[in-house]
């Protein structure tokens, strides 16, 4: 019984590393999409000439590729913040029922 309450806790220690790293990525992978769709914004207001950063440099680029290139990086991170999602609400579901069964296991 002991040794199956020490198991929980890896498991419970294990899923909540899981589900840090996960929350991590989610911020990130969402600072990235608000950018891109701040970027997509202006360059719907602005009729200006348009530039890309590769790397330290800036490159003049033509408006309707760069929106192209901005809208499948949008889609790319819509699909990647809906997988995170779903991880992260399976992690939870995890955690809780490990919690559950620890505390069941207290009894």
């Amino acid at each position: 019984m002991e040794n199956d309450a020490q198991n929980m806790m890896m498991e419970m220690q294990q899923v909540q590393q899981n589900l840090q790293q996960v929350m991590q990525q989610s911020e990130q992978t969402q600072n990235e999409l608000n950018g891109v769709e701040k970027s997509l914004e202006e360059l719907r207001t602005d009729g200006g000439q348009v530039y890309k950063a590769v790397g330290d440099l800036m490159v003049a680029k033509d408006r309707d590729s760069l929106k192209e290139e901005l809208e499948e990086r949008k889609e790319d991170l819509e699909m990647r913040m809906k997988g995170l999602n779903r991880k992260e609400e399976k992690l939870k579901n995890k955690l809780e029922e490990t919690q559950e069964k620890l505390s069941q296991n207290f009894q």
